[in-house]
């Protein structure tokens, strides 16, 4: 009786410690941001990945944040991450393949919760970006107050993100808000 304890103890701590350390290469991700009306470029448009992890409950998948960059597009709207290699130590988890994107301009459409924007090839409003391919984010230009207004409530925010790896976002959400009068 007392082996069978001890196996069963033994067992459950090989399943508890087994593969707490695990890493990841994700990327490379790039791409151009434009204006969807006129296709010009957007210069200063701050793009976010995320990247996740996802271990099992009862209840489902749980997802839990484990990195994030971000930058800002460049006078020709282009944006491109290298390849990054993330390593947590974390049980009983396994890599989200799927990276979240967030894009977001002050008096532009937010991408990707804003109904105006899209992208190409389409990712039909996906909040992921593929790896390895080019994508052309189109972003509505905002014209009225209200229109901006209800865009700030659009910014996609990916849970569990610290906001010392989203300064970016942050500046531009609060320059928007200070630029239509909200606190």
């Amino acid at each position: 009786m007392r082996d069978k304890a001890v196996l069963v103890l033994l067992v459950a701590l090989v399943m508890v410690t087994g593969g707490c350390t695990i890493t990841h290469k994700f990327g490379p991700f790039s791409g151009k941001v434009v204006e969807a009306e006129s296709g010009k470029p957007i210069e200063g448009a701050v793009v976010l990945i995320a990247f996740y992890t996802k271990g099992f409950s009862v209840g489902g998948p749980v997802y839990r944040f484990a990195d994030a960059v971000e930058t800002l597009t460049d006078a020709k709207g282009d944006f491109h991450f290298p390849p990054r290699r993330v390593t947590l130590y974390r049980s009983m988890s396994i890599w989200d393949n799927e990276c979240r994107i967030s894009i977001f301009k002050p008096g532009y459409g937010a991408y990707p919760k804003n109904s105006r924007t899209f992208s190409v090839p389409n990712l039909e409003q996906s909040r992921f970006i593929p790896e390895n391919e080019r994508i052309i984010f189109h972003l509505p230009k905002l014209l009225t107050l209200e229109e901006k207004k209800e865009n700030l409530y659009k910014v996609e925010n990916p849970a569990g993100i610290p906001n010392d790896k989203m300064q970016n976002l942050r500046r531009l959400e609060d320059e928007e808000r200070v630029s239509v009068g909200i606190d």
